[in-house]
């Protein structure tokens, strides 16, 4: 076994150790998205990877169902518990988790102890902090599932109810910030992909961005297209994140860029919100459309907005295709009901949350949209690093469309 292989759990193909990193960002072909992946950024992500453990392990300890030495079923820990049926996706993903890092052990779907022990949670987010500080928000949203845990596998409370407490609302902004390395990734690759298709000799360039959120992708992207766009217009459906976004947006541009503002539901026909078809140049979104309860709408009316030879260019977390294992992100997300309430596919989506390259090529095709890119080549980057997991997927319009 070799030294990368072997991992900082001693296991195969799991959280290379920080030695290592160098060797990683080489599998990064293209010379600009591997400089958008510094080795501090690579160190922040495999500190969270492990604050993820402690947390599915305080979770799963706090409600009774750690597995006892003769293992226990996903199905037999909700029956014994009385877990409603839709909370076993977060409790699924904390058994596969903690079974990956070998902290619990996995056999014909059972689980057991494992062998390697799991680290203090107040430890490991106190490396967190020191390592990325902006990524505080994202252990205080761990820590607070934590917390509520048991109200939760008790239906007592959803997942929105608790995340989305008014108390718990500030952590939002802070999350979905640029300041949070693990978050900005998404922003930048999202931003580096976008100025690969930024008209060569300058002209009009017009942007629509669906879920905008807080505002971090617009900033982000404005900032570095600078004056090359024309017009963007900023689009989001809760209104608390929209204010956020809209003076993100607003800050960032440059004077000659007219920067909109509206609220879109993009489960619904964007023509009827205002959005007339064939009229952007680029449809832009940062980890939104996995959440969409019908991808297949969405990116029909992403398509249906591009101008002949638009552009859709979408930075999401991806689930590299030949690694079918959790994504440690995926385990605030998966408490709450619009991630995992989504329509399925066997090809085009066949799981909730993250998708896959396969999975994001098979919807947009779908769509009539073609010259599908990934930036970078997520699955080959995933053979020498199984935890990366970022990437902007891109796709055309025919220009006679």
């Amino acid at each position: 076994m070799s030294k990368l292989a072997e991992g900082r759990y001693g296991r195969p193909d799991r959280h290379p150790r920080a030695a290592e990193f160098a060797k990683l960002r080489a599998a990064i072909v293209d010379e600009r998205v591997r400089e958008l992946f510094p080795l501090r950024f690579l160190a922040a992500n495999e500190t969270f990877a492990r604050l993820v453990d402690a947390t599915a392990y305080r979770i799963l300890m706090s409600i009774g169902a750690l597995p006892p030495a003769n293992g226990i079923t996903v199905q037999q820990a909700r029956k014994e518990l009385s877990i409603p049926w839709r909370r076993t996706v977060p409790l699924r993903f904390m058994y596969e988790k903690l079974a990956e890092s070998g902290i619990l052990a996995r056999q014909d779907g059972r689980y057991f102890p494992g062998t390697v022990t799991v680290e203090e949670f107040d430890a490991v987010a106190t490396e967190l902090a020191e390592r990325a500080p902006g990524a505080e928000a994202a252990a205080e949203i761990l820590r607070t599932l934590v917390d509520e845990a048991e109200r939760y596998f008790r239906a007592e409370a959803t997942g929105d109810e608790i995340l989305f407490a008014p108390d718990k609302l500030p952590l939002w902004p802070r999350y979905f910030s640029n300041d949070n390395l693990l978050y900005a990734i998404n922003n930048t690759v999202g931003a580096e992909a976008l100025s690969r298709v930024v008209p060569a000799g300058g002209g009009a360039l017009e942007i629509l961005e669906i879920g905008g959120g807080c505002g971090s992708a617009a900033e982000q992207a404005l900032r570095t297209l600078g004056s090359g766009v024309t017009r963007y217009r900023f689009t989001e459906v809760a209104e608390t994140f929209a204010r956020h976004g809209e003076r993100a947006a607003r800050a960032a541009a440059a004077p000659s860029t007219t920067v909109e503002s509206a609220r879109l539901d993009m489960t619904v026909p964007w023509a009827e919100q205002g959005v007339e078809p064939g009229t952007f140049d680029l449809v832009y979104s940062v980890n939104c459309f996995h959440v969409a309860p019908d991808l297949d709408f969405v990116v029909a009316e992403a398509a249906k907005a591009l101008k002949p030879g638009g552009t859709v260019v979408v930075s999401e977390c991806i689930r590299p295709t030949k690694l079918a294992r959790p994504i440690h992100a995926e385990i605030i997300f998966d408490f709450l009901d619009s991630f995992t309430d989504v329509a399925t596919d066997p090809v085009r989506r066949p799981t909730h949350g993250f998708l896959t390259p396969a999975a994001w090529r098979a919807t947009f095709e779908a769509a009539g949209l073609g010259d599908v890119t990934l930036l970078p080549d997520v699955d080959a980057v995933a053979e020498a690093y199984p935890d990366f997991v970022v990437g902007a997927v891109l796709a055309g319009k025919d220009t006679s469309a």
